[in-house]
């Protein structure tokens, strides 16, 4: 099994963590000819990270390549519970991929002064900063997001916050986490699996910020 991915990627470090949860062994492996390169897409046609190959099977999008690993793969469920317990966890991972992280990553672009459009940025950190406010009504941590079981909602926020914590002060802000999300992660990160790849995604990070960002 491959996962195609880069360090880097909050995507990736997702798909990352519920396959080292469940004990699956995989290689990763950077996208052949780089990201969205005709090489890759030949692989993967979206061009998008992360994409798993298992055996002549491909699939990409986070989220999927999680519901498909852990549907072959039953053993130490990632959704687990009641089909009302799965919806909530697909809700909160859901949330995470549509709501939230796109106004993190959409201030990638404003990293150069010379290039940033303050009205754009602060629009993008105003929105995440809301977004991570409103989680503070989306979940009663159980001690994990979605009950007294790490689940498929737990697995995308690591390394987004992670990201946040050290990318946001590059623009002035840091991130304010509410009491219910705080808790949340006091538990989460004490999990051996989830701060060993949260770790190695925001050391990646500040590698690639000390080379320039290139």
């Amino acid at each position: 099994m491959i996962l195609y991915g880069i360090p880097v990627s909050t995507y990736t470090a997702k798909v990352r963590m519920l396959l080292d949860l469940k004990g699956i062994v995989y290689e990763m492996q950077p996208p052949p000819g780089g990201y969205s390169t005709p090489e890759y897409m030949k692989i993967a046609p979206l061009g998008t990270i992360p994409a798993l190959k298992d055996g002549d099977f491909v699939i990409s999008e986070s989220s999927v390549i999680s519901n498909y690993v852990d549907e072959k793969f039953p053993d130490v469920p990632m959704r687990p519970g009641t089909a009302q317990d799965r919806a909530k966890q697909q809700f909160m991972a859901i949330y995470h991929d549509l709501w939230l992280e796109p106004h993190l990553r959409r201030t990638f672009g404003h990293v150069d002064p010379a290039t940033r459009v303050q009205s754009e940025l602060d629009g993008h950190l105003d929105k995440f900063q809301d977004r991570i406010d409103k989680m503070e009504e989306l979940f009663e941590p159980g001690p994990f997001m979605c009950g007294d079981q790490i689940s498929v909602a737990d697995l995308a926020f690591p390394a987004t916050f992670s990201l946040a914590d050290i990318f946001l002060p590059v623009f002035g802000r840091e991130v304010r986490y509410g009491p219910k999300v705080s808790a949340w992660r006091e538990t989460i990160y004490q999990n051996p699996v989830v701060k060993a790849v949260t770790d190695s995604s925001k050391q990646a990070t500040l590698d690639w910020m000390n080379s320039g960002g290139g």
